[in-house]
């Protein structure tokens, strides 16, 4: 990888949100994503599902691949703003949207949420808290997001204009091969 290639991944590496069990997360969400994509969990880690209509994946000869979804999320720390990838399932998504439709909300907007784990695997509770009182909606948000996930799972970075689903199927390939390599290292 090239100098100037590693620095521009760099600009789009984002830490993760922890929500410990029992503990309370606040920040801003605002209209970007969530991406959904399948994942394996082998070895204690996760790794991309690469399964298709066209194509299967070969992790999933291990164990049927589950459904996540990855959003941006804005965390105030220690009097800055910093921006966090929050792991959600699509049922945590789906009880949020209800959710703020209830409270008459908008996304566009931002909003303030408080973020709930009630066990150690238990799925997030995502309640909006109020509206964001200074919220930018992050510059070519969705793009950012994209290589922000790109980054996380060590994939090349979106083309400009690339769609979710284009980069998944330019990058399909890269996804299979480590699913191979994973599968003859698992069964070796």
């Amino acid at each position: 990888m090239s100098v100037p290639s590693a620095v521009l991944r760099s600009r789009f590496q984002l830490p993760i949100v922890k929500v410990r069990p029992g503990s309370i997360v606040v920040g801003v969400l605002g209209e970007v994503g969530p991406l959904w994509f399948g994942v394996h969990w082998v070895g204690g880690r996760q790794f991309l599902c690469c399964g298709s209509e066209e194509a299967g994946c070969p992790l999933c000869s291990l164990g049927q691949s589950r459904v996540v979804g990855v959003t941006m999320m804005e965390i105030r720390l220690q009097g800055g703003r910093q921006e966090f990838l929050l792991e959600l399932s699509p049922l945590a998504f789906s009880n949020f949207e209800s959710r703020l439709r209830f409270a008459g909300f908008d996304l566009k907007c931002g909003v303030q949420v408080q973020v709930t784990r009630a066990r150690a695997r238990g799925g997030l509770r995502i309640e909006p808290c109020g509206p964001c009182d200074r919220f930018e909606m992050w510059l070519d948000g969705e793009r950012r997001l994209l290589n922000a996930w790109a980054v996380l799972y060590g994939l090349p970075l979106s083309e400009s204009g690339e769609s979710f689903t284009q980069f998944l199927e330019r990058t399909r390939s890269v996804i299979e091969a480590r699913g191979r390599l994973l599968l003859g290292s698992h069964r070796g």
